[in-house]
């Protein structure tokens, strides 16, 4: 889409099409034009999914011991987004794993069903995520809502970025959002994602993580696929989540060894 198309210029209807395209909130609007024109909002969804998963945290954090935490925070922002994003993760797992040309291995990733890899996959991602928001949780309230915020923002962020770096694999929903994300929204976009970020202190730095991750899998799937789908945009989100928490963990972790 043209930055000089006028629809770019109606943000909140805009934020109410990201917040029904991406999430199962109901809402009046949420349609995939209305979304992938404007994409830029995608970090501050990030930021209403970290805020309603830090609710339960908290109640978490005072009711129930640590071992739960991280799987009740990860399954609301999981819940939040209709499990989308963590069935790309499966499906881009998959095809990356099937043994075959480029055409073979985008059959896999197309295939509705769920292959041992994308399982796995899932799993282990899902897994450290929650061991990581555990550990979090036994050195504070502060640090676990930091890496809430700080991950889940980082991890819409990173859809919008390699919706802008990427190519499309081969026609479809995925290739049809990678081309309405320009330049304007990247640019706008990493604007409100550092706005937002700035709460969480040094902690906010970690969101970089983003960056070579992204690029990572850009890489891989190319390599693949030959270009980006929807499943690996929301296959991006995901792993980017978790690296991010990685990172966070490794932060504190050091410190403390100061």
């Amino acid at each position: 889409m043209s930055f000089f198309n006028p629809s770019f210029f109606r943000p909140f209807k805009g934020f109410k099409d990201v917040l029904g395209f991406f999430t199962i909130i109901p809402v009046r609007f949420g349609d995939f034009e209305g979304a992938a024109d404007h994409a830029y909002w995608l970090p501050a969804l990030g930021a209403l999914i970290a805020g309603i998963a830090s609710v339960f945290a908290a109640l978490s954090f005072y009711l129930l011991p640590p071992s739960l935490i991280g799987i009740i925070v990860l399954l609301v922002s999981l819940l939040i987004t209709g499990f989308n994003n963590i069935d790309g993760l499966a499906d881009f797992a998959d095809g990356m794993m099937a043994h075959g040309d480029l055409e073979r291995k985008r059959s896999a990733m197309k295939d509705t069903g769920i292959g041992i890899s994308g399982l796995v996959s899932c799993i282990f991602v899902i897994g450290i995520a929650a061991s990581v928001l555990m550990e979090l949780s036994i050195l504070g309230f502060s640090p676990l809502i930091k890496a809430i915020f700080v991950s889940e923002i980082g991890a819409k962020y990173a859809m919008l970025l390699i919706s802008y770096v990427g190519r499309p694999a081969f026609e479809g929903l995925g290739s049809a959002f990678l081309e309405r994300v320009k330049g304007p929204q990247i640019v706008i976009g990493s604007i409100i994602a550092i706005i937002l970020l700035l709460p969480a202190g040094p902690v906010a730095l970690t969101a970089l993580i983003v960056i070579p991750t992204v690029f990572t899998i850009m890489v891989l799937a190319d390599r693949n696929f030959g270009g980006i789908s929807g499943d690996v945009i929301g296959a991006s989100g995901e792993l980017s989540r978790t690296a991010i928490l990685l990172g966070v963990i490794a932060l504190f972790y050091n410190l403390q060894r100061v």
